[in-house]
């Protein structure tokens, strides 16, 4: 990846020169992009020339520091607002879908590879307390590679220049050790005097996927966001495509890529929450990645569910969405429970059973203690079918408050997930450790 580098979390603007077609000058006219992770992308214009495109697909542009770009629309100026004085002015804000920064890319222009990195990447591989114990190394860290794409997890770093000062940087309580590494750095520089030093400065994990048939942007930015969407379960926390570089079909640079996205503050919030490799709640070196990646992509759509929840988190639960998750995440059970060839009278406590820890079986009895019914699959039978059903009684509805429903549902969710989990190959002591992590902290 290039030293320079957007975040989706960030908000950016860009002044430039747009028109329809790249090689003409008819029509041109000036514009600024605004970028925000809660308003997506726009274009702020102002259109006074009557040659300038009413609609298109998109839009090529030169920015103000002197790159070329690509937006993505489709764009329709009509929409706007129309000023009939003098002259014909159309003007408004006008969202599209992708911002590529670095060249004119038409619809027919496929991409090669994309890199990536996702927020929480970083933490997720390595605590960035601890990030100098590790050593660059240019060979992936993970490669798989399945019928019709490969990803690959790589580091890349930056340095900076540094010579004799090296003596400066490393010292030692041992005066006798210092002097013996001065003396060596001294002989080593004499040596090979046309070499020199560099001192790390980062060191940044990132994500490498290419397919065997080139991609549109679209394609390419789908199978991006259903990883960044596993790693949202994984981590159990919003997580989107950041920091977006690709490589185009025949063209040698790297290009930026922005995802138009629309996200409530407080899931901005939550994916910014800056989290410790010691607290989350599965971390890079207790999963295997590559079995992990192998068999994401055949199961990734039956788990969509899933992945909107986590990407699109909240952390707010009104008593509608706590009512919401029971009704979806039982419904869930019963998939489950036919996917592990269960009974249909076991439903909804086959799937518990399977997969719950004892702690979390305890735990979700506890909650239905108020109710009378602690046997599991009779009591989430009867509240789904009071939550779902109008002119049922509502008697065991009436016996629980919204913190039970809230952690009901959670408790629900937990089970589906682990059978995601399962799925992937993650054994059963690191679903249980994540299903504690998640409940009790």
């Amino acid at each position: 990846m290039t030293s320079k580098s957007y975040s989706c979390f960030e908000s950016y603007e860009f002044f430039g020169e747009f028109f329809d077609k790249k090689d003409s000058n008819v029509g041109r006219f000036a514009a600024k992009i605004k970028y925000s992770p809660q308003n997506g992308l726009q274009l702020e214009y102002c259109i006074s020339d009557s040659d300038s495109p009413n609609s298109c697909d998109r839009l090529f542009g030169i920015l103000s520091d002197g790159n070329k770009c690509t937006l993505v629309g489709p764009f329709d100026f009509n929409r706007g607002t129309h000023h009939m004085s003098q002259l014909h002015v159309k003007s408004g804000l006008h969202g599209f879908y992708y911002l590529i920064i670095g060249d004119f890319v038409d619809s027919e222009q496929l991409f090669e590879y994309i890199c990536f990195t996702f927020n929480g990447m970083q933490e997720f591989i390595h605590p960035q307390g601890w990030i100098t114990h590790l050593k660059y190394q240019k060979d992936p860290i993970v490669h798989v590679k399945r019928d019709g794409w490969n990803i690959r997890v790589e580091n890349t770093a930056t340095y900076s220049m540094i010579g004799q000062e090296l003596k400066n940087l490393v010292d030692s309580r041992d005066s006798a050790v210092k002097e013996m590494f001065d003396t060596a750095l001294d002989s080593i520089m004499q040596a090979h005097p046309e070499s020199h030093f560099s001192l790390r400065k980062s060191l940044k994990y990132y994500i490498r996927y290419q397919t065997e048939n080139n991609q549109d942007i679209k394609a390419t930015l789908s199978a991006v966001n259903s990883i960044t969407s596993l790693f949202s379960i994984l981590i159990s926390r919003p997580t989107f495509p950041s920091e977006i570089e690709a490589k185009l079909v025949g063209v040698k640079k790297l290009v930026h890529v922005f995802n138009s996205l629309l996200l409530e503050s407080r899931t901005i919030e939550l994916g910014q929450k800056k989290d410790s490799h010691m607290t989350m709640p599965l971390t890079w070196k207790q999963i295997d990645m590559e079995t992990v990646f192998s068999k994401w992509f055949n199961i990734c759509n039956e788990f969509n569910v899933l992945t909107v929840a986590h990407q699109y988190e909240t952390g707010f639960r009104t008593l509608h969405y706590a009512h919401s998750d029971i009704i979806l995440y039982s419904t869930q059970l019963e998939a489950i429970n036919s996917d592990l060839g269960g009974k249909s009278q076991d439903k909804y406590v086959n799937p518990i059973e399977t997969y719950a820890s004892h702690e979390l079986q305890v735990h979700l009895i506890s909650l239905f203690k108020k109710t009378g019914e602690t046997e599991l699959g009779k009591a989430i039978s009867i509240l789904r079918n009071e939550l779902a059903h109008v002119g049922r009684p509502k008697i065991m509805m009436k016996k629980l408050v919204i913190d039970d429903y809230v952690e009901i549902g959670h408790v629900l969710r937990l089970i589906v997930i682990s059978h995601l989990f399962s799925k992937l190959g993650l054994s059963k002591d690191k679903i249980h450790g994540y299903q504690s992590r998640l409940t009790f902290g």
